[in-house]
């Protein structure tokens, strides 16, 4: 809502120039796209998505009104997706992933409904991770350690006290690479055991996302990956007394 300059003319998210990355065939479409990307609109959907975020925050009871908010913000992201195609990442997938989940979850109406989504929400995040260190296993930057000083020194996502500090001390940014690589590529492993290490690895991971926040400025990952965590917990543990019932309800519900 702050960077209007980005949807000016000229801007990074010109719709000038971003409608004609969505072709389309429909005039339906195309016509809810070109009305979204009006700036009066974009910003009262911006408007409207903070206050029914702001409702799922409040200890609000009504499963009602609750999935209307996580149905509502799922729809209008795909609707403000193209005229912010410029600058997505993958905490917005996640966002997507957990309000979607959450409120189907909640239309089922039944136990079984919001535990399959808790389930799911809790495996697609442990998978994220998992997923996310075997991609950089491959990689000759990564297993060498020298990946993270080469990111480091780029504009969009380095740091130049951080990257002064890791050219000063190379042991320290090898063993922070191969560090990062170990959590991510094991935290499936997290699982085993019942989850007995799962919150020690949660803490972990979030002190990750807080780092890569105030250095990388990824601060959007902070809040969507934080958001699965106590899905995460009830996949690795069952519950309190090893099953999913009564902290199942909870974790969705919000009770």
């Amino acid at each position: 809502m702050a960077r209007r300059s980005d949807r000016e003319p000229g801007g990074l998210n010109d719709w000038q120039y971003l409608r004609h990355q969505f072709p389309t065939k429909s005039r339906f479409l195309r016509s809810l796209m070109d009305r979204v990307a009006k700036e009066p609109v974009t910003q009262a959907i911006h408007g409207s998505r903070a206050v029914a975020a702001a409702l799922l925050v409040l200890p609000v009871r009504s499963n009602g009104l609750r999935l209307a908010c996580d149905a509502y913000l799922s729809a209008t992201q795909l609707a403000i997706y193209p005229r912010h195609f410029f600058g997505t990442d993958g905490s917005d997938q996640v966002a997507f992933l957990v309000q979607t989940t959450a409120a189907l979850g909640r239309a089922g109406g039944t136990e079984a409904s919001r535990t399959a989504a808790v389930q799911f929400i809790g495996a697609q995040a442990v998978l994220s991770y998992g997923a996310s260190g075997w991609a950089k296993l491959p990689g000759h930057r990564w297993r060498s350690g020298d990946a993270l000083v080469k990111i480091m020194r780029t504009q969009t996502y380095g740091d130049q006290w951080f990257f002064e500090q890791l050219s000063k001390y190379p042991a320290a940014s090898r063993a922070i690479c191969h560090v990062v690589l170990a959590l991510e590529s094991g935290f499936p492993l997290l699982l085993l055991r019942r989850g007995k290490y799962m919150d020690a690895g949660l803490a972990v991971m979030g002190g990750f996302h807080l780092a890569n926040a105030r250095f990388m400025g990824l601060s959007r990952f902070a809040w969507a990956f934080v958001s699965t965590y106590p899905c995460i917990r009830v996949l690795a543990k069952g519950g309190r007394d090893g099953s999913v019932g009564t902290p199942v309800r909870r974790e969705v519900t919000g009770r």
